[in-house]
């Protein structure tokens, strides 16, 4: 029997003896028996179980080489990292690490709690174990492990100590090699790549140069961007887990760098989860299952690790620097966008290089294990390409599907593609209580779904245009400002119950609507030139004055209901719209529109657009002519890109060629939207309007306006009293260039809106029917068709009260 003075690696046999030596952990009439469990590439675990009460330890020893290979050293001193940060993170996770009994830094082993009941996590995806609390509990560990390690939350010299005391440069050398360089450019000649996927290998990982310029990049940010305490190693074989109950071991890579690397190692083994369910699961019923919690464990990790990881930087971030909410947004983006590279990088080496997954090699079907790879590699290249993209759960979802798809289009997991029209340009999530919108700015390349809670992102998405259209704008200032009015009731509640300790008097009525009218006019500022934003401000505000006898939670529900009604009636309204619309034109007609006032500037149908896709409907077959808009090219990039995808016939053209085809016949009338609609007739639209306009004039080209009578502005006698919006010049000089294409320091104009004069207008189409000149009366007659409309509806609203 070894004295264990000095280091040997260790057999079953030596294992037991070291345990009676080392520990009093059993008795002296144990049975004790010992098995190697280990199956990682680096060490040698060992469960060492007494027979007789069924108390069980792990002891793990470090060894001087790689299991793997031979060739491969590395130093023992990996054991005391390891055994160091276990104690550190059972300290900020507690209950979600394995206690350490001991460590001997002479036989670099640890001894440690056995995580008896649990399975490792790779094993338990291999048989298709669904985990559901899985999600809760690992976002959990990565927030309280990786933000309370960040030199924002930690005093800074206490955190240089524990910098150099993790420094561990062996092992960050092994992730700096396996991970980034060769899986890349394969220089030791040690990747392993499946022989069925060598020429996709060949062609979309070793022949990308753009995409080894980025995983460079994120090497070097892993070797230099010392954020955070990270495992360094985050894989569902360092995971046990059962039903109820998740444990983290293994941080022996631990080191201080980007907190994106571990978050973006979990994704990327969840997903190679997927990838072996629906490789090897024959039912479909069970396969569709598994294969659905894996892609929702992904998304709902995301989702919570943004959620727990806010609310965690507000409580504990001591920096006063960080505590802002721009450079909170900007902090949070950012180890976002490497959870989504590292995830990649994590996809690829696990394929191409020499440290395999498990999920994928047991797949025996050599096509199905084909697929499942270039999946994984197709998903990996899209994270890596586009980072910055992936700042939500719905980004995942989008990039996983588009993989699958494009490796195997008939996958019945997926369904059918969809398109732009199938998804909600602006709704309200009851569930997560936020607003929904897709974002505008990234179309038509990407569909992003933005889930907006917070007031100033809100504000910003109007105003970056994120969405945008006058009434989608109107309806996301309704649940805008019904999610502030909820946050104020809450906020209310809780100084009510601190007030009522110290015996001060509840906040009441009067404070509500105050603080209502401050959301109000913060979101009212944001574009003031689209009507509808104030309008459905109004209108919300009307439904608090109508209740100034309720209490606030009262109110708050009023407005929610109201905001859903706003939603609604804009469906009703572009639809009406469309009829009225489709009545001025012919089957085969030839149609130009400018800007996008199509379903992505509504919820449903559009306005300018509702007679085409009306007419689409009963077939029509129009010829659809779109102005791309410049500068920001809504038309290039959403009305081309949303009557394309609805299969209508549309023709793309510069702003300053309309005016050709309308000479050459080809164009029979025009259909525009507008934000805004003074007394007169006068209406401002996107900038450009008014210049096709003028050349329909010339040709006697029926020119129409379509105009929700929300936009209609009574108490704005014309298009001289209208607000413009002045843009940013970069919009012009840079937004769409490689490099900026006008001389630097040239003077830019760039309104966002101009003003159509009356007299160029041949009607102004409204829900209510089409007003022509003199637009004074017709509105009149407009806007008695909506009293009437209106009363009628509250007669009906009354009587069911009754």
């Amino acid at each position: 029997m070894s004295d264990f003075n000095s280091y040997f690696l260790m057999k079953e046999p030596d294992v037991i003896d070291y345990v009676q030596a080392k520990l009093h952990y059993f008795d002296s009439e144990s049975s004790l028996t010992c098995r190697e469990i280990g199956d990682g590439n680096l060490n040698y675990v060992f469960r060492v179980k007494d027979e007789k009460s069924g108390r069980s330890i792990i002891v793990k020893q470090a060894g001087t080489h790689l299991r793997i290979s031979d060739k491969m050293t590395l130093t023992t001193d990996r054991g005391r990292i390891e055994a160091s940060i276990l104690k550190l993170q059972g300290a900020l996770c507690p209950g979600l690490v394995p206690e350490v009994y001991l460590y001997d830094g002479v036989m670099c082993a640890m001894i440690m709690e056995d995580m008896i009941g649990h399975t490792m996590m790779r094993t338990g995806l291999i048989h298709h174990e669904m985990y559901p609390k899985f999600p809760e509990q690992i976002s959990t560990f990565l927030v309280n492990s990786l933000l309370m390690t960040t030199d924002i939350v930690m005093d800074h010299q206490k955190r240089k100590a524990l910098v150099r005391e993790f420094s561990n440069p062996e092992l960050c050398d092994i992730t700096e090699n396996l991970v980034f360089g060769e899986p890349i450019l394969n220089y030791n000649g040690r990747n392993d790549v499946f022989p069925p996927v060598k020429d996709f290998v060949e062609k979309e990982i070793y022949g990308d140069k753009a995409l080894k310029a980025e995983v460079a990049r994120l090497k070097f940010r892993f070797m230099n961007h010392a954020q955070s305490l990270i495992h360094g190693d985050l894989h569902t074989g360092s995971v046990f887990i059962n039903q109820e109950h998740t444990f983290v071991f293994d941080p022996e890579f631990a080191f201080f760098g980007p907190m994106g690397y571990d978050i973006g190692n979990v994704i990327a083994n969840l997903f190679f989860a997927w990838a072996n369910g629906n490789a090897t699961i024959s039912v479909p019923e069970e396969k569709a299952q598994f294969c659905g919690w894996c892609m929702c464990a992904i998304m709902e990790i995301v989702d919570l690790f943004r959620e727990k990881f806010l609310r965690l930087y507000d409580e504990q971030v001591t920096e006063p620097l960080a505590k802002s909410d721009d450079f909170k947004a900007s902090y949070l983006a950012e180890i976002l966008a490497d959870t989504a590279g590292y995830a990649g990088t994590e996809c690829i080496r696990r394929i191409v290089g020499m440290a395999h997954n498990k999920d994928i090699t047991v797949i025996e079907d050599m096509d199905k294990r084909a697929t499942a790879e270039k999946i994984l590699l197709t998903f990996a290249k899209d994270l890596i390409m586009h980072q910055k993209d992936f700042q939500t759960a719905g980004e995942y979802y989008r990039a996983m599907t588009d993989a699958i798809r494009a490796v195997e289009p008939d996958n019945p997991l997926i369904g059918p593609e969809k398109t732009i029209l199938d998804y909600d340009t602006v709704a309200l999530d009851d569930k997560k209580h936020a607003l929904v919108i897709i974002d505008q700015t990234k179309l038509p390349s990407r569909i992003e779904i933005l889930s907006l809670t917070a007031q100033k992102d809100i504000w910003d998405a109007i105003y970056l245009l994120k969405v945008r259209g006058a009434p989608a704008i109107g309806v996301a200032a309704a649940i805008g400002i019904y999610l502030a009015a909820r946050e104020i009731a809450i906020s209310m509640t809780a100084q009510s119950g601190d007030a009522a300790g110290q015996g001060e008097p509840t906040p009441d009525y009067n404070e509500f609507l105050r603080r209502f009218r401050e959301a109000s006019e913060y979101l009212n500022s944001s574009r003031p030139t689209a009507v509808n934003l104030s309008w459905a401000l109004r209108r919300m505000e009307n439904v608090v004055l109508d209740h100034k006898g309720a209490s606030v939670p009262q109110i708050v529900d009023a407005l929610h209901d109201e905001a859903l009604a706003i939603r609604k009636e804009d469906i009703l309204v572009c639809r009406s719209i469309g009829k009225y619309g489709l009545s001025l034109v012919k089957p085969g007609d030839g149609l130009l529109t400018h800007c996008n006032a199509g379903q992505l500037a509504t919820v449903k149908y559009g306005t300018a657009t509702a007679p085409m896709y009306l007419g689409q409907e009963k077939g029509y077959n129009f010829k659809v002519y779109c102005d791309e808009t410049r500068p920001l090219l809504q038309g290039a990039r959403l009305t081309s890109f949303e009557l394309s995808s609805a299969g209508l016939d549309v023709t793309l053209l510069c702003d300053n060629m309309s005016a050709s085809l309308m000479r050459e016949g080809k164009i029979q009338a025009v259909f525009v939207g507008c934000d805004r609609v003074a007394a007169n007739g006068d209406t401002a639209n996107k900038i450009g309007t008014s210049m096709a306009a003028l050349a329909a004039k010339r040709y006697n080209v029926p020119f129409y306006v379509c105009a929700p009578t929300s936009t209609i502005d009574m108490d704005t006698a014309t298009g001289d009293d209208i607000v413009i919006e002045q843009r940013k010049p970069e919009e012009v000089t840079d937004m769409w260039y490689e490099k900026p294409m006008a001389a630097p320091g040239v003077n830019v104009y760039n309104p966002a809106f101009d003003v159509t004069d009356h007299d160029l207008i041949t009607g102004i189409v409204t829900e209510f029917g089409i007003a022509y000149p003199p637009y004074s009366e017709s509105f009149q007659e407009i806007f008695l068709k909506k009293q009437i409309r209106d009363t009628v509806q509250r007669m009906i609203k009354d009587m069911d009260i009754k």
